[in-house]
């Protein structure tokens, strides 16, 4: 072997690496092929053994057929025993099958084994593992804290560092320079060197070591080119005989066994072992004793390869699957025999699918789907092939992948008239969510599939019948179905003993109960889906029930939430499960937002959703959309999205029973001061009353965008309504869907709706509770926006001096977290409310002390300055118009009875929507819409009747035109003063100015 030479500085950082034995650490050794990686590994385990620690090797193979998790099996073997590289198969016992659960019990066996047997481990070639291996390799790497080894991995530029843990030691080779090509030449016996010489040299190897060994091996005189030269010139000394072994041999991987190139050869073992030996000596190989022999280098084993015809090579593939012993190199030479002829094709496909299943037990998803997808490539692949692909990728987490391989596999489930296959594939189109599939159409053909699928079972099929009742239940909850079915529906597959059935069904049960008055049920139901589905070994669902405990802990304001989401986020990582780090990353960006750190969580609500659109989870531009609208209405922008909101709000993918968008196109446009479309839209919503609004998982969210409308709009009946409504959920937080915002206590929404129909002691009680609940949660934007709505009932009390400390406070605390327009509106509001106007000449002067200005007179001045001088007493429009010089026409529109029947005939409108076929129920929406507006155009303020238009509706809008003209000139030059305006002055049919709402 070539003397160690030009990586000193690179060998000592790894020296350091096993100074300290208590404590493991990670090395990741990178740089291209050819640069050193192992040479320097290589040195570094003679080193480490002389420092007293025991040096393990394990190589990851280039070329597929892998076995799963190669190369921990054997290597786990040898450092804990057999029983702990059996941990990786589900055949292994006494510990849960899931694999998280397998991998927490490979690492604590790692810390029993080496807690006094310090360890360098060094895995090379790490970039071409497969996914599961590395996934295993990250996981032992982020428990290197409590294990007494040294893990070193070798890759290639390409693989992240973060991939393998955030405080990995890094390495990065680079090729040799001029001055270190000319030590290593000299140092290994080439001396007689001039400048020219070398720097040809140096040019031509571009400073690779291995080129350099070749050449060191070839002698100087020999040298005429680069390594491909050198290595050809290396095969040409050799017999045609040696050069056919090692060409056979190539085939069978980096490392080779001498009795299955025999086998190949048709030539007894002890032949193999007595011609490798010129290869031995030419250095292109070297021997692991007598049984096995291991090429120098990849380039090397190409080479070899190279000596091949393609029909040579396809026969030895197709021989090597009858001598391999293992499933996945089986796998592999199948795979490449397969163009050889029809029947190698055919006999790939079943030796993929048997690997595959191999793979699926010991806990490799990744790569069962990889070669399953191989498989499918030979011809039109089964429904049972494809059926196996899929769920192989949803075990992997994708689920977008997933949805479009069980639609693939139900056709020809179909086609092949297997009522069976068909039930299972019908079950996967439902993906592991409820309501995967948003697009109305694609949503309803997924549930005539499983119907008809369900229809097809015999009765026998008692397993399948029950999991298809229960995802059909479960799916139309989301259509306004009953929860009952669904609990039924659990109850009679818990009567099975069947585990599996069981996780699935508890996860889709939880998901039908996202409502308000179940979160403490749900609880209970995410604990023992994780225990369930821990036993049964299904991870996916183990985290799921994870994940499902961490939400359920936030909707109920529990401190423990935190803990939980760490451990989920950990798991997620530690398994790669992508489907999950998209709920963890949609929480991430809550959290921040709760902090008040807006700036931040806007950047972060961007990543997650380039992360939910590579998932593919339907929840994605939805979960954007929440935390965009969150941080802008926070920040006083939330105007800025009322067309986004719209958009949303009128979206063909948005369930029936979800309001919430609806209600915040009213809540955002009467922030906005647009007061006809806040009042057209909250009727819409409330035309068949408050209780009828349908309960989902964003209930809550509704229901404060209602009362902030109501608020706004001086809707005192609605509050109340919603006040009565929202009293049981007190405690809770308000929190759509998964959490994945949190707009604080409700005690807050009961407060501003007590306030809105005028109960201003219970307001009190509700927003100082909103207060402390919302310090509690470390919701800091929530906090200052319940200070300042204490602040705004206070003063409607008379407790001026109390509303100015909690307006300081909330001010100071929006300023900090750059919530300025709110923070600006609010110091408005905290120096004074009471806006005087007076004349001055021919112009106006308007504000409050500190902060006057002069603007040009208008009509709508005009109007500001009666209703500034009769605070709280409402004006008729008309009479602001002509001084009442013209009464308004009191003849309703719609009389007693036609009202009553409207609201009739929309009550039952709103019943039989849930049930109608498609068709049916877009008609009926289309008339319940109709009826609304005709009841929006004939209701007033209040619920009264509205009259024909004449005198008194042509006054309140020419009156409030004008006087929204008025408050746009001011703040041009005022924007506080305006702002104080927009949130006291309301017009209508009635106009007030009320300072202190």
């Amino acid at each position: 072997m070539d003397r160690f030479v030009g990586r000193t500085a690179e060998l000592r950082r790894l020296e350091y690496a096993w100074r300290d034995t208590d404590r493991g650490r990670l090395v990741a050794v990178s740089g291209p092929a050819g640069v050193g990686k192992t040479r320097l590994c290589e040195e570094a385990s003679v080193r480490a053994k002389a420092a007293g620690l025991r040096v393990l090797w394990g190589r990851c193979w280039s070329d597929g057929g892998a076995p799963a998790l190669w190369p921990w099996q054997p290597l786990l073997a040898e450092l804990c025993g057999p029983e702990t590289a059996a941990l990786l198969s589900s055949d292994a016992e006494n510990v849960d099958p899931a694999r998280f659960s397998r991998f927490q019990a490979v690492c604590d066996r790692l810390a029993d084994a080496l807690e006094h047997a310090p360890t360098m481990l060094v895995i090379d070639d790490l970039h071409a593992a497969d996914p599961g291996a590395l996934l295993l390799t990250r996981f032992i790497a982020k428990a290197l804290h409590r294990l007494p080894l040294v893990l070193v991995v070798t890759h290639r530029p390409g693989l992240p560092i973060t991939d393998l843990g955030d405080e990995a030691l890094p390495i990065a080779l680079r090729p040799f320079d001029f001055d270190e090509t000319h030590d290593y030449l000299v140092t290994n016996g080439i001396e007689r060197l001039d400048s020219p010489l070398t720097d040809t040299i140096h040019r031509l190897t571009d400073g690779s070591p291995l080129f350099l060994r070749r050449l060191v091996a070839l002698g100087a005189a020999d040298f005429v080119g680069g390594l491909r030269e050198a290595i050809e010139q290396s095969f040409a000394q050799l017999t045609g005989e040696t050069v056919r072994l090692l060409a056979v041999g190539a085939i069978l991987g980096d490392s080779v066994s001498s009795a299955e190139v025999a086998a190949l050869l048709d030539v007894r073992p002890a032949q193999v072992i007595d011609t490798v030996e010129c290869a031995v000596q030419a250095g292109l190989v070297t021997t692991g004793g007598t049984d096995s022999f291991e090429f120098s280098h990849d380039l090397v084993r190409q080479a070899a390869l190279s000596q091949l015809t393609g029909a040579e090579l396809l026969d030895a593939h197709a021989r090597a699957v009858d001598i391999v012993k293992h499933s996945a190199r089986k796998a592999h030479h199948a795979l490449n025999a397969a163009p050889r002829s029809a029947a190698d094709a055919r006999r790939a496909v079943e030796v993929c699918r048997s690997a595959a299943a191999t793979m699926v037990r010991r806990f490799s998803y990744e790569q069962a789907a990889s070669l399953l997808a191989r498989a499918a490539e030979f011809g039109e692949p089964s429904a049972e092939l494809l059926l196996e692909w899929a769920n192989a990728v949803l075990a992997s987490g994708r689920l977008a992948e997933a949805r479009v391989l069980f639609d693939r596999a139900a056709d020809a489930a179909q086609d092949e008239r297997d009522p069976v296959l068909y039930a299972q594939t019908a079950l996967g189109l439902g993906g592991i969510w409820l309501n995967e599939r948003r697009d109305q159409l694609e949503r309803h053909r997924m549930l005539g599939v499983q119907r008809k699928a369900l229809a097809g079972l015999s009765e026998q099929e008692v397993t399948l019948r029950c999991r298809l009742e229960l995802r059909l239940a479960a799916e139309l909850v989301y259509s306004g179905g009953p929860v009952a079915e669904v609990i039924k529906a659990v109850d009679e597959i818990r009567l099975l003993n069947d585990d599996r059935a069981l996780a699935e069904a508890l996860s889709l049960c939880h998901h039908a109960l996202l409502t308000p008055e179940h979160v403490r049920e749900r609880l209970v139901i995410a604990q023992e889906l994780m225990a369930v589905a821990a036993a049964a070994g299904i991870d996916i669902l183990a985290l799921q029930g994870l994940c499902w405990q961490t939400v359920d802990l936030f909707h109920l304001g529990d401190p423990r939430a935190d803990r939980s989401l760490a451990e989920l986020r950990n798991r997620a990582d530690m398994l790669d499960c992508h489907s999950v780090r998209f709920i963890v990353a949609a929480l991430d960006v809550m959290l921040l937002i709760r902090a008040g750190r807006l700036e931040e969580a806007e950047e972060q609500a961007g990543r997650c959703l380039a992360l939910g659109n590579e998932v593919g989870d339907a929840d994605a531009i939805a979960y954007y959309g929440a935390h965009l609208l969150a941080i802008r209405w926070l920040q006083g922008r939330g105007a800025e999205l009322l067309d986004l909101a719209v958009e949303m709000a009128n979206s063909p993918t948005l369930i029936e029973a979800e309001f919430t968008f609806r209600a915040t196109v009213a809540h955002l446009a009467a922030d906005a001061g647009r007061h006809d479309q806040a009042r057209s839209a909250l009727a819409r919503l409330t035309v068949a009353g408050m209780d009828a609004l349908p309960r989902s998982s964003t209930w809550l969210s509704g229901m404060l965008a209602i009362v902030e409308s109501a608020a706004s709009l001086g809707d005192a009946d609605v509050a109340r309504q919603a006040y009565d409504l929202l009293l049981p959920f007190a405690e809770q937080p308000t929190m759509p869907s998964l959490g994945v915002v949190c707009f604080g206590s409700t005690e807050r929404t009961l407060g501003i709706a007590a306030a809105t129909f005028g109960d201003l002691d219970r307001a009190v009680g509700h927003l100082r509770r909103a207060v402390a609940t919302n310090q509690r949660l470390g919701n800091r934007p929530m906090t200052a926006c319940s200070k300042a709505d204490l602040a705004t009932v206070l003063r409607r009390q008379g407790e001026h001096r109390a509303a100015e400390e909690l307006l300081d406070s909330a001010v100071n605390e929006a300023t900090a977290m750059g919530m300025r327009q709110r923070a600006t509106a609010w110091a408005a509001g905290r120096t004074s409310r009471h806006v005087a106007m007076r004349r001055q000449d021919t112009r106006w002067l308007v504000g409050f002390p500190g902060r006057e200005v002069l603007v040009d007179d208008l009509i709508g001045m005009q109007h500001l300055a009666r209703l500034l001088a009769h605070p709280d007493v409402s004006i008729p429009a008309v009479e602001l118009a002509h001084g009442g010089a013209e009464a308004a026409s009191d003849q309703s529109i719609l009389d007693d009875r036609a009202r009553a029947a409207y609201l009739a005939r929309a009550n039952e409108i709103a019943g039989q929507i849930p049930d109608a076929e498609p068709a049916r129920a877009e008609e009926l929406r289309r008339e319940l819409d109709a009826l609304a507006a005709e009841l929006d155009a004939t209701t007033g303020l209040g619920g009264r009747s509205r009259s024909f238009t004449g005198p008194a509706e042509r006054a309140r809008t020419s009156v409030r035109k004008a006087i929204k003209r008025a408050v746009d000139v001011i703040r041009a030059v005022a924007p506080e003063v305006a702002a104080v305006l927009d949130s006291t002055i309301s017009t209508g049919f009635q106009c007030v100015y009320t300072p202190d709402r």
